[in-house]
């Protein structure tokens, strides 16, 4: 498939406005999920168990898309898990209408909300190495980052606004918005359509392949399993840590947790705008950029740990979260690169699946540490396995040069 030179392009403009509609869709889905069960049953225990069931699929879903992104074709996936993200969600606009919501379609209509999300979420990214040239590749998953980061953040303000001026039609609403996402995305088909004549594909196909060849590429199976156990000193100790934190430490107690996240979020976000920035590199120097920021985010991470002053550990939060931001664009974008056409779909699936598919596991090695030990010792381990890993990797891209020279 020919790529353009121009960064935002026609075709780009309105393939990242779709992707703020789905992330957007993903963000209020999960906040009225909440509204709902707690109107609705009151049960926190359903609440958590919805959380889960949306969470779970991802495990199982995620090779699949990614196989089918490959061959199928990205915009042919876009457009399908689109179309059945807005089925899905008109009908949970009906069934509330007449209102014969019980535990039982919530959890059904959890569990298919979160596959149809995993099922689109490596098309999504598979689609911008297919629209953007090499050069402006870390530009456009800068991008991509921001309107992630960017929605995880503005989604449950735009969620309570719904809430509290149309909850009625709050269903209804996001329809529209995944109606409108699969318009931009047919959009973008026939754009490329009519402009690249003599691609690969005009679904954006990709030739023929199997995992089998990711056994050739021992570079990227490194930086899969490094992100893989990234993500496992991350998730927990962020998601289950920082409550704990916060009722040690903040004196708002248990209430401070949500400024942990916001400020996380605010580096993040600070820090995908910084990578889009930056300046192209090889591939061997991209990995040593990574493992730099990752070594730097594991001191902090275990300096976190003997924290006990709401300003330094909101600084340390923000800063985390700065490196993460960084890290996330600068690793999709040499995942990207050091993968071939007709294997992106899946190895941008099993990326996911080392980040949303590792949550329960993350979580359940965070919960047995705390149990053991202190929450102190929980980050300094955490962030000393990240540093550790960060070295032997700054060490494997100098090797890595050496090979190629």
């Amino acid at each position: 498939m020919k790529k353009k030179s121009q960064f935002l392009s026609v075709n780009v403009i309105i393939f990242f406005s779709a992707c703020i509609l789905l992330f957007l869709i993903n963000q209020l889905y999960s906040v009225l999920q909440v509204s709902l069960i707690m109107k609705s049953t009151g049960s926190v225990l359903l609440l958590s168990s919805v959380m889960t069931a949306m969470v779970i699929p991802r495990i199982f879903i995620l090779p699949v898309s990614g196989f089918l992104t490959d061959k199928l074709g990205i915009f042919k996936t876009l457009v399908a898990g689109t179309g059945l993200l807005g089925f899905l969600l008109v009908s949970l606009f009906f069934v509330n209408q007449i209102n014969i919501i019980n535990e039982s379609i919530i959890f059904i209509f959890a569990v298919l909300f979160g596959g149809i999300s995993a099922a689109i979420l490596p098309a999504l990214y598979s689609a911008v190495p297919a629209l953007v040239s090499e050069e402006h590749l870390q530009k456009a998953n800068s991008v991509m980052q921001f309107i992630n980061q960017g929605t995880t953040l503005a989604g449950p303000l735009a969620a309570g606004i719904l809430v509290e001026k149309a909850s009625d039609k709050a269903y209804l609403i996001m329809t529209a918005a995944s109606i409108l996402a699969l318009f931009l995305f047919l959009k973008v088909k026939f754009l490329d359509n009519k402009e690249e004549q003599g691609g690969t594909d005009e679904n954006g196909t990709s030739p023929q392949g199997s995992f089998r060849h990711l056994c050739r590429l021992p570079v990227l199976i490194v930086l899969l399993l490094f992100t893989a156990i990234l993500n496992l000193c991350i998730i927990g100790p962020q998601q289950v840590g920082f409550p704990v934190t916060a009722m040690d430490y903040l004196p708002e107690g248990v209430d401070g947790y949500t400024k942990l996240l916001s400020m996380t979020g605010l580096g993040s976000l600070i820090g995908a705008v910084l990578a889009g920035t930056m300046k192209r590199r090889q591939k061997a120097q991209s990995i040593r950029l990574i493992s730099g920021c990752s070594l730097v985010l594991g001191l902090v991470w275990s300096m976190f740990s003997f924290c006990s002053s709401k300003p330094v550990i909101l600084g340390a939060v923000f800063a985390a979260g700065l490196f993460l931001g960084i890290i996330n664009v600068l690793f999709i974008t040499t995942i990207q690169q050091l993968t071939p056409e007709f294997l992106v779909g899946r190895v941008m699936s099993i990326q996911f699946l080392c980040s949303a598919g590792l949550q329960p596991v993350s979580y359940m090695l965070t919960g047995i540490v705390l149990d053991i030990y202190s929450i102190n010792s929980l980050y300094l381990l955490a962030g000393g396995i990240i540093a550790i890993l960060s070295i032997i990797m700054i060490i494997y891209s100098y090797e890595l040069k050496l090979r190629r020279s």
